[in-house]
């Protein structure tokens, strides 16, 4: 145990050093290479991917003279070979130091031979792709992309075929998805996989406080809380916050009736005084939000509808330096201007950025665009994405690592298990949040201190979790979304005490008369919020049933939901089940009987 917390401290150390050396050099690719395995061994295989990644970038730049780095990333090489002749310790050689990368991805075949380079700068810059390459596929493998993993292997044999380790891989992820599919279904015919179109994407990492991640508040201090109790006071006067324990939720399972024996420490929102059915409890606006329908007649703020034209006595106040840049309000225009406007004027190529995605794509293009506005937010006010008062305080749904397990395999990445919540695709996660950042004008390099791969992974698992949205009436899809830091204090039940509306500002309304939700045997229902109790909202709709509630709020609980309804109306489920099996079996019974007497 002590030698794996000793290299857990040691690999922590070096991820710290390797970054700070990034921040003076930030176009040394075989930096970029070296952080890549330091995050793999600590077991972070998405933010390893992310770096292997932007070292290819770096390698293209360094080959393409017409690149827009390629000056920067060619001296910052040529110094490297400058400091050591020999190339070998200036290279990202560390990143391949196994000889095989799919036994790398298995934990097997430490110590093997390293790759050594020679001295030619173009056959080090043709031996570093490959090694990139590798290194991506391998990573993506790990993290369930394996579509993508096939394609950095076939792009690795396309620039050296026959070559074993692309051989291996591709072997590797074909093997992966046919022992999947046989999992799944033991009828399942080993016949020929289509590798492009029937290869899965969708993988998942670690939804998790990073060790180094310093910008995260303790929100149950007694200053986070005096700090959220003063911001709820200007949009829910009668509301105060409090800390609450709330049930860790589990997948799916046969025991979802019993409560859970284990909590955690949540914030809730609770009635400072008495709230009367229908009255206001909280009116919000926002300008964390996004839209992704390109021209839509929608506010660049706050994503309210654009009143029509002939309603209007005074024109719309707009941005002059943009095209189709318009706001609802003199109030949201000041508060673009002065937030986030100014790092997105007057760059047309970002305006189509994921804009009228398909149906499938939609709600990642929504993530995206939060992603967007959040980097906006933060150049303009010169703040780090994670101390925006707009996402300080949101809840992540992070985990903490356990302790690393004594091992007898001094190369095992750390930790060799942990559970996997936050979805993960290659282009959703490391692919697209560079493309938004270069079509804002932003250095993915030179700006890597608020745009790792870290820090949009630490803001993708916070909008997951609290992200509101309006789907579009005739096709169900979600098109406008935000996040609203107080509205989202408000806990979920299937039986909330108000409704929330969404148009411009996010608005809670104390429940009564017909909108009160009807459950269990208790007649008695009462509308309004006494002083005392919490204020509880809904993430689905509360006129379906349980399982279709429970999947619908899944994603943003983290699991099934087991408030006092949903375990009263499965316990309901269940029995009538029971009951009606009786009944068909006492039919099937009396008609045998029937039969029998002829």
């Amino acid at each position: 145990m002590a030698y794996r917390n000793n290299r857990l401290i040691h690999l922590l150390e070096l991820r710290i050093s390797l970054t700070l050396k990034l921040s003076d050099l930030p176009y040394s690719y075989v930096t970029y290479l070296k952080r890549a395995q330091c995050h793999e061994d600590l077991g972070y295989s998405d933010l390893a991917a992310g770096d292997a990644y932007r070292a290819l970038l770096l390698i293209d730049e360094v080959s393409d003279d017409s690149g827009e780095y390629h000056e920067q990333a060619l001296e910052t090489l040529q110094e490297a070979l400058g400091r050591d002749t020999s190339v070998e310790e200036s290279t990202g050689r560390e990143c391949n130091r196994r000889d095989n990368p799919c036994e790398q991805a298995n934990g097997a075949g430490a110590d093997s031979a390293e790759i050594h380079f020679h001295s030619p700068q173009s056959l080090i810059l043709d031996n570093d792709r490959l090694s990139c390459f590798a290194l991506l596929s391998r990573l993506l493998i790990q993290c369930g992309c394996l579509r993508s993993a096939y394609d950095f292997a076939e792009r690795g044999l396309g620039c050296s075929p026959g070559d074993t380790r692309f051989l291996n891989l591709r072997k590797q992820i074909l093997e992966t998805y046919t022992a999947t599919l046989l999992g799944n279904d033991r009828k399942w015919d080993d016949g020929d996989v289509t590798p492009r179109t029937e290869l899965p994407e969708q993988g998942s990492a670690r939804r998790e406080l990073y060790p180094w991640n310093h910008h995260e508040p303790d929100r149950f201090s007694e200053a986070s809380l005096r700090f959220l109790d003063g911001q709820i006071k200007k949009v829910a006067p009668k509301c105060e916050i409090r800390a609450v324990e709330l049930p860790i939720l589990e997948a799916a399972t046969s025991n979802t009736s019993s409560k859970p024996s284990t909590t955690s420490k949540q914030l809730g929102m609770f009635a400072a005084e008495d709230i009367a059915p229908h009255e206001h409890v909280l009116r919000e606006s926002s300008i964390l939000t996004a839209n992704n329908r390109l021209h839509d007649p929608l506010c660049d703020a706050c994503s309210a509808p654009l009143p029509s034209l002939s309603s209007l006595q005074t024109p719309l106040p707009t941005c002059p330096e943009c095209d189709d840049i318009v706001f609802c309000s003199p109030a949201c225009h000041s508060a673009a201007m002065s937030l986030y406007h100014p790092a997105v004027c007057g760059k047309p190529d970002l305006e189509a950025v994921a804009k009228d995605p398909s149906p499938l794509a939609a709600t990642n293009a929504l993530y995206l665009l939060l992603l967007g506005r959040t980097f906006a937010l933060s150049e303009t006010q010169s703040i780090h994405p994670l101390d925006l008062p707009e996402t300080k305080y949101l809840w992540g749904d992070f985990v903490t690592p356990p302790p690393p397990p004594p091992s007898a395999d001094p190369d095992d990445h750390l930790p060799p298990t942990t559970l996997r919540t936050l979805p993960f695709t290659f282009h959703d996660n490391i692919l697209a949040p560079l493309h938004l950042l270069e079509k804002m004008n932003l250095d993915p390099f030179a700006s890597l201190a608020r745009t790792d791969t870290w820090v949009t992974q630490s803001l993708l698992a916070k909008f997951r979790g609290v992200a509101s949205a309006r789907m579009n009436p005739r096709t169900g899809t979600p098109e406008v979304c935000a996040v609203h830091p107080m509205w989202c204090l408000a806990n979920h039940s299937c039986a909330p005490n108000v409704r929330w509306e969404w148009v411009g500002d996010m608005e809670l309304v104390a429940r009564g008369g017909e909108g009160i939700v009807w459950w269990g045997d208790d007649g008695e229902r009462k509308g309004g919020i006494r002083k005392g109790e919490e204020v509880l909202s809904h993430y689905c709709d509360v006129d379906l049933g349980v399982q279709d509630r429970r999947a619908w709020a899944a994603g943003p609980l983290g699991g099934i939901c087991i408030c006092e309804r949903c375990v009263w109306e499965e316990k309901r489920e269940k029995k009538m089940e029971k009951v009606h099996g009786n009944v068909r079996k006492t039919a099937i019974s009396n008609l045998d009987s029937v039969e029998g007497a002829y």
